[in-house]
């Protein structure tokens, strides 16, 4: 650049020069043309220096971008994002049979109590078809994982789950039991905020041994299988769905082993309500437990082979978690946990299996089966203030643990029962539809089937809570979205029907008698069997669609 620009001022200082000597030019203008040249050659170096200046500043902003792509790519190697949304639609009809149901009504102040009590509305006759044609909601998930050292992982996932034009989910009041507390946030229908769903921290290879600890909201919900009829290929919590489907607070302590095949064992422990000191005399007077041992016997991903057996203990459940709870016409209430009722026991076992069937033409099939056994301990009768309208006066509700709910404590069922259900189901590939899947569900409950599943991905009842049977069929199709950019990219969509027969009454709650359903139209309306805090269905269909897309 240098060379260049001398080589340009000699030209122009000597062919001018050489040419005013040729015309005869004055000394005088030959000297005005030389401070003219010298006004330009002296912007020209002030120029060649601001473009000095402006390569140096540009060279220093290429070295510290050099310097932050580094660092980041040095940060994304231990950091992940990624999430999923997704747009549903169900066409739901249930029917009531021929039963009068006994109900709350809605609720009073008591000056004699000094608090607000329950009213008991008696006999309510709600027997009939009832529907809703379209219920929109939105979910989205956002799940981070990032590992600050070398044997440490932290995970998180932030979920919003909202039904179109509502926020909660005062959806189906007096029909399905509808809760907003610490068992429902981020996993079923509540308002626009975004609610932690998981956030936990892992510390793994302890003293260089297979074994780890983990702290926090733990990962329990959508268990194996029920990510098959979600569109995934791999299981996304800790428990099989059989038994427990619920977000809880909690630590694990695990290890994992290779042989005969790859396996671990977790043995876990979660607070499912903190009662305080022991000074509210509206509040239980003991915590709320969990225990749980997890046993993945096996867990092949080369074979593509799961084996889960799992047992939990929930001590002293209560008789209402602390929240929003809907079951009554008049809108929701805030309920605290008033009582501890005993104990519930959970115990299972899933097979999880993909094969290929090569005289049919079918590769990559999920099959599955899954077992469980509930046990309802009761250990309490409690007591709740309601008002009596026909009465009109005040008395006490006695409710137990699958006890049912009576005027007087001695007809409270305090009996140990044990309940147990069944899941089973495949997921086929159609090799003749690209992108094409179809699944097959089945299961079934019995009349004291209880498991711990208030958390659901469909909108008002989670279907293996279900005393009786309930069939499902969906077809999950992936769509012709472009070339994925992501390894997590997903876009698909998913149509699927169910169709609920209920033989008892009360699936999913662990409040009020189980009963034929049939039978409440014998029973005596104001009897202790009759009363339910919800109305007993007999049948169910659900139609939805879904579309989904994972990122």
């Amino acid at each position: 650049m240098r060379r260049l620009l001398g080589l340009v001022l000699a030209v122009l200082l000597v062919v001018p020069a050489g040419l005013w000597a040729y015309t005869g030019a004055s000394q005088q203008e030959l000297m005005q043309r030389i401070q003219q040249l010298e006004k330009e050659l002296q912007e020209l170096k002030k120029q060649l220096q601001e473009l000095k200046e402006s390569q140096e500043e540009t060279s220093d902003t290429v070295d510290e971008m050099s310097d932050l792509m580094e660092k980041f790519k040095d940060n994304m190697g231990k950091f992940q994002i990624w999430g999923d949304i997704r747009t549903r639609v169900d066409s739901t009809r249930a029917h009531v049979p021929r039963s009068y149901l006994g109900y709350f009504s809605g609720f009073r102040y008591d000056q004699g109590l000094n608090h607000m009590v329950t009213v008991f509305g008696g006999v309510k006759n709600l027997k009939g078809h009832k529907e809703n044609d379209t219920i929109w909601t939105n979910r989205m998930r956002l799940n981070f994982k990032v590992s600050p050292t070398e044997n440490t992982r932290v995970k998180v996932r932030l979920a919003y789950y909202k039904i179109w034009g509502m926020s909660d989910n005062y959806i189906s009041p007096e029909i399905f039991p509808g809760m907003d507390n610490n068992f429902t946030f981020g996993v079923r229908p509540s308002d626009s905020r975004l609610y932690v769903d998981r956030a936990y921290f892992n510390w793994v290879g302890i003293a260089g041994l297979p074994i780890w600890v983990s702290f926090g909201r733990r990962p329990t919900t959508h268990g194996a299988p029920l990510h098959l009829r979600e569109g995934l290929d791999k299981r996304d919590a800790t428990p099989a769905g059989i038994n427990f489907d619920v977000p809880f607070d909690g630590a694990t302590i695990g290890f994992q082993y290779h042989w005969p095949w790859p396996g671990r064992i977790r043995v876990c422990y979660g607070r499912g309500f903190e009662s305080g000191f022991k000074l509210y005399e509206d509040r239980a007077k003991d915590d709320i437990d969990f225990y749980g041992f997890a046993w993945d016997v096996i867990d092949d991903h080369e074979r593509n082979m799961l084996l889960i057996i799992q047992a939990f203990k929930a001590e002293g459940i209560m008789d209402f978690p602390e929240g929003t709870f809907y079951f009554s016409d008049i809108g929701p209430m805030h309920v605290t946990t008033r009582h501890n009722l005993g104990d519930i026991y959970e115990i299972g076992a899933t097979w999880l299996h993909k094969v290929d069937i090569p005289y049919i033409g079918l590769e990559g099939v999920d099959y599955f089966i899954s077992a469980g056994l509930s046990i309802a301990d009761p250990d309490k009768v409690a007591a709740m203030p309601v008002y009596n309208p026909m009465m009109g006066r005040v008395i006490n509700m006695y409710y137990g643990l699958l006890g049912g709910f009576s005027m007087d404590p001695r007809k409270v069922d305090t009996d140990t029962h044990a309940g147990w259900a069944v899941y089973v189901g495949a997921r086929i590939p159609l090799p003749w539809i690209p992108g094409a899947k179809v699944g097959l569900e089945y299961n079934y409950g019995s009349k004291w089937w209880m498991p711990f599943s208030m958390g659901t991905d469909d909108v008002y009842i989670n279907k293996l809570t279900t005393r009786g049977h309930v069939a499902e069929v969906y077809w999950i199709q992936d769509l012709p979205a472009g070339d994925a950019l992501s390894k997590y990219a997903k876009v698909f969509l998913r149509l699927g029907f169910q169709y609920f027969w209920f033989n008892y009454s009360g699936s999913g709650m662990w409040l009020g008698e189980p009963h034929e359903i049939h039978e409440l139209d014998a029973m005596t309306p104001m009897g202790p069997a009759a009363m339910q805090l919800f109305a007993p269905l007999d049948h169910m269909f659900n139609f939805y669609a879904s579309f989904e897309i994972y990122f």
